[in-house]
């Protein structure tokens, strides 16, 4: 579960953290993982799909591109599926 971003951090400091963010994600997850992603964090819907492509920072946010959404996904609202190994 991702830290909770102190809001008196300046703009260079979000960024790089959100940069370590993308870095940690992109060494541990492929491209083409597959994730859940809340729309309204803490809403408690969620959407399973598929990354397409690394995890990158914009505005400050990291965030991964994700089938079927026209825009970015913050990657502070996705969770990784377990995939289960095959038999």
């Amino acid at each position: 579960m991702p830290l909770p971003k102190p809001k008196n951090m300046t703009l260079r400091q979000r960024e790089a953290a959100a940069k370590v963010q993308c870095y940690d994600w992109n060494a541990e997850h492929q491209e083409g993982v597959t994730v859940t992603y809340e729309e309204r964090l803490g809403s408690g819907e969620t959407i399973q799909t598929k990354t397409c492509g690394r995890a990158f920072v914009m505005c400050c946010e990291p965030v991964i591109m994700v089938e079927d959404v026209s825009g970015a996904v913050s990657l502070d609202h996705c969770t990784v599926v377990a995939e289960h190994a095959a038999a």
